[in-house]
């Protein structure tokens, strides 16, 4: 799997790019509201879910998480689609889907970690980061409705967190690449 992220690592930086971008457009035009809040989770869960499937597609057939994947970026599609389309959708159930989607992204990036661990030292940064974005979640779904005024404000500080975040995960990736391709293989 580790090949398979490496070789691929443009996919996170393609990530990283989408959710800082749209983390600076929230914080940069609040005034428009339930509108741009609409269009800035569904855009996101939208790139998100075909990057995912873009990474499942990427790795093995017999990786077993391949599947979990594949499934994963579909929902979040349809969760992106669904909240694009849905007339006259409510703030609260916006911002519920919302905390549903990063309970779900912690819950698949916590997966990952685990995954992960026996090829990569560091992963528990990684596991830390699932728990630190399913408790976003859960506190967004349980609070979250109650304070929506702060909604687009939050969704735009954690648009660039994460893209921040992902960007740096792409070129730890590409630079694990390079090294990779440069450790000597030993013949049998």
């Amino acid at each position: 799997m580790i090949d398979s992220l490496t070789r691929n690592w443009w996919i996170q930086l393609i990530r990283g790019a989408l959710a800082f971008g749209l983390g600076a457009t929230a914080l940069l035009a609040p005034s428009t509201g339930m509108t741009l809040a609409t269009f800035l989770v569904a855009a996101f869960a939208i790139g998100d879910g075909a990057m995912t499937v873009t990474t499942g597609l990427a790795l093995p057939d017999e990786y077993r998480g391949r599947s979990g994947l594949l499934a994963a970026g579909a929902g979040f599609i349809v969760l992106g689609l669904l909240v694009l389309f849905w007339p006259g959708l409510s703030a609260t159930v916006l911002t519920l889907l919302f905390a549903a989607w990063l309970v779900a992204s912690g819950a698949l990036v916590a997966y990952g970690a685990r995954t992960l661990r026996p090829e990569i030292s560091d992963s528990r940064i990684m596991g830390a980061l699932g728990a630190v974005l399913i408790a976003l979640g859960l506190g967004l779904g349980v609070f979250g409705p109650s304070a929506i005024g702060t909604f687009v404000t939050f969704a735009g500080w954690f648009g660039l967190a994460v893209g921040a975040l992902m960007a740096a995960v792409a070129f730890r990736l590409r630079s694990d690449a390079t090294r990779l391709s440069a450790t000597p293989v030993a013949a049998a």
